[in-house]
């Protein structure tokens, strides 16, 4: 058990140090026939037939969600009946903080190595995943708006505010192209992860983005609604001395129809059109990257001993003394990477 515990220690760190400075080496990894063009339902029946890991992940982050919307309504009381917007987006990002929607090019990286070697370009990857995330997440918005109409008793709001919660899901999966090509973290079981150590400062960053990404969904959910609370009154009011009519709740309502049937999805598109370009842009230039390095990943995981879970923590304190010399070598391939992504961008 020692011998392949320090030649896996060797692979982990020759991984972790073997940075693109060798684009001509062969780590390509016989994965069988190359996929199916992915369209929508193409993606759909392949994923109800492989059942993915990063799908259990993403039903988990749904348990999460309904978790949270318990632990809401036992310890804060929120009002379901008047105003329960707030409830059902926090609820909603809480869910959404999620590594499918983060790492939509590595949570398969066979699959996702297959296509780009075979040239498939990475903008049709991106916006056939993004669809079906978004199909996915919009599902769960829904049954959590129907959760909180049902325990408020109430669902005159679902109307008004369906709008808004039908575009939530944009946001986090826009900048999650980003991140996704920025740093990708090819998928590895737990019990793989806990013996390779020269992962473990990109699954670390794997793990936070999602957190930092619900943060920045909320600020963009924020911003419109801080704008409609401050200025829709004063809009109304200057409509109305101008077209020299009384402001009714008729006229409210088309505005506020205006603002989040029109405004509100325009404001999310236009993040989401933005991130897919420029996630494209970066993907195109780092297509042999991104499948090297879901090569290396894939052939360390087949090299790594079958251990179960509890085995592979228990030699947790004896990887941890090889975390100095595998650190050094993620972020010199960490370095390398956000090197060339700036070089991609300054070209774009």
């Amino acid at each position: 058990m020692d011998a392949r515990g320090t030649t896996t220690g060797i692979t982990a760190t020759s991984e972790a140090e073997g940075i693109e400075d060798e684009p001509d080496a062969d780590v390509t990894i016989n994965a069988g026939p190359t996929p199916k063009r992915p369209t929508l339902h193409g993606e759909f029946a392949r994923v109800v037939r492989t059942r993915p890991d990063w799908l259990y992940g993403l039903l988990c982050s749904w348990g999460f969600g309904y978790g949270f919307l318990a632990y809401l309504i036992l310890f804060t009381h929120p009002d379901l009946t008047h105003d329960p917007k707030p409830t059902v987006v926090l609820v909603v990002l809480s869910a959404i903080a999620d590594g499918s929607l983060t790492n939509q090019l590595a949570a398969e990286p066979e699959w996702a190595s297959a296509l780009l070697r075979a040239g498939e370009d990475p903008a049709r990857i991106l916006r056939v995943r993004n669809l079906m995330l978004y199909l996915c997440e919009l599902f769960f918005v829904c049954t959590v708006v129907a959760l909180v109409a049902r325990l408020g008793h109430a669902d005159a709001w679902i109307p008004r505010a369906l709008p808004e919660f039908a575009v939530l899901p944009l946001a986090p999966i826009a900048i999650g192209n980003i991140s996704s090509v920025l740093v990708p973290t090819p998928f590895m079981r737990l019990s793989c992860r806990f013996q390779a150590p020269g992962t473990w400062l990109r699954w670390a960053l794997y793990v936070t983005i999602p957190f930092v990404l619900s943060s920045l969904s909320l600020a963009v959910y924020w911003l419109p609604s801080k704008l409609e609370a401050r200025y829709e009154l004063k809009v109304l009011r200057t409509v109305g001395s101008f077209k020299h009519i009384t402001v009714t709740l008729s006229s409210a309502t088309h505005v506020y129809v205006a603002i989040w049937l029109v405004l509100m999805p325009l404001w999310q598109l236009a993040i989401w059109l933005l991130s897919l370009r420029v996630a494209d842009g970066l993907a195109r230039m780092r297509r042999h990257g991104l499948a090297r390095l879901m090569d290396r990943h894939t052939q360390l995981a087949g090299s790594l001993p079958e251990l179960s879970l509890y085995q592979s923590a228990r030699q947790l304190p004896e990887r941890v003394r090889e975390i100095p010399t595998d650190l050094r070598g993620e972020l010199k391939l960490i370095g390398s990477e956000l090197l060339e992504a700036s070089t991609t961008l300054s070209r774009l």
